[in-house]
């Protein structure tokens, strides 16, 4: 029951949250008169009964009482065999999103005002525009999980309010900084060495090369069998001619374990980022995945190489029907594809 309470020379009203489970109050702004105070209690009645409504409309549709971070929790445990890096995505919209939701509070308070307010106010973070939609990506997921096991009731984001990813130019390596990449990587240590000659003669996600064990390498059919993270699947697919004779050099000093040795994708990031420094090329918006879109803009637009064959090499899904579920590439054929690919320099 919503009550009138005095503080000082103020009027509270105050009530029972159920979903919270703890005595809530507010100020109603009026003096402690008697005649503020039938307006107190009219105000509280009036409260009482929306307070009752609500309950009611809530018990009709199903909606259970949970809390914000009982929520997460489990939005976690259903999402637990998704790649880590997505995971710390999770994280990152959660850690932003309960700076604005109190996650001791029920879900129900996750309503559609309050999350277009939180739209719109990361929407002015001083960041990059796909990572702010990054947060808008990951709201829109958690609030369908609400909505899927009745925590809130549902409703619809104004498209206007939604962030927007931005794309961004296709930035791949020149002939000539192919040429300074590799020449610096004489004075560079042989697992740095070995995982720049994979992520360029491969096109493979960093997740994948990192995924790579030696004993899965088969220097005789000149393959890899790896497990994509990504994708999450094992794959099998030839190597470049080029790769031979480190990998032979690599897996007769080595043949087991790691190919190679970066705990995770961000280790490898970061060095790939500190050598892009050290050689000059760090102003030109270089990163580790730009062997990646650099691979396959040269298989595709200098060595006009098969569309369905590099989306096989380099794990891509494939986007139509035929290639899905009927047309299976052979190893043999990717060979023949891809000797064609040739570094620019050589």
């Amino acid at each position: 029951m919503a009550i009138i309470i005095k503080r000082g020379n103020m009027l509270h009203v105050q009530w029972y949250d159920a979903g919270a489970k703890k005595i809530a109050s507010k100020s109603t702004g009026l003096t402690a008169t008697d005649a503020n105070m039938r307006k107190a209690e009219l105000y509280a009645k009036k409260l009482q009964h929306e307070l009752s409504k609500r309950t009611d409309e809530l018990k009709q549709i199903g909606v259970q009482k949970i809390s914000i971070r009982d929520a997460f929790e489990h939005f976690l445990r259903n999402n637990q065999s998704k790649h880590p890096k997505t995971i710390i995505d999770y994280w990152r919209f959660y850690k932003k999103f309960t700076e604005h939701f109190d996650e001791n509070q029920p879900c129900t308070n996750i309503t559609k005002v309050d999350v277009e307010d939180w739209l719109n106010m990361i929407k002015r973070l001083p960041q990059q525009k796909n990572s702010i939609h990054g947060y808008g990506k990951q709201c829109y997921h958690f609030l369908n999980f609400l909505f899927e096991y009745s925590y809130t009731p549902m409703f619809k984001i104004n498209r206007d309010v939604k962030t927007r990813p931005e794309v961004k130019e296709k930035i791949i390596f020149t002939d000539e900084d192919i040429t300074k990449i590799f020449s610096g990587l004489k004075t560079k240590n042989k697992n740095f060495a070995t995982a720049i000659y994979m992520l360029f003669y491969t096109g493979l996600r960093s997740s994948d090369i990192l995924s790579i064990q030696r004993e899965k390498i088969d220097l005789i059919n000149s393959t890899i069998h790896y497990y994509s993270p990504k994708r999450k699947k094992y794959r099998e697919i030839p190597f470049h001619s080029a790769l031979t004779d480190m990998m032979s050099s690599s897996l007769a000093e080595k043949p087991n374990g790691k190919f190679i040795d970066y705990k995770i994708v961000d280790n490898l990031s970061r060095a790939v980022y500190r050598y892009f420094k050290e050689i000059g090329l760090n102003d030109k918006g270089y990163t580790a995945r730009t062997f990646r879109k650099t691979f396959i803009s040269l298989c595709r637009s200098r060595f006009n190489m098969d569309a369905s064959v590099v989306r096989e090499l380099v794990g891509h899904e494939h986007g139509n029907t035929t290639d899905r579920y009927y047309n299976q590439i052979q190893i043999s054929t990717m060979k023949q594809e891809l000797e064609k690919f040739k570094r620019p320099d050589m």
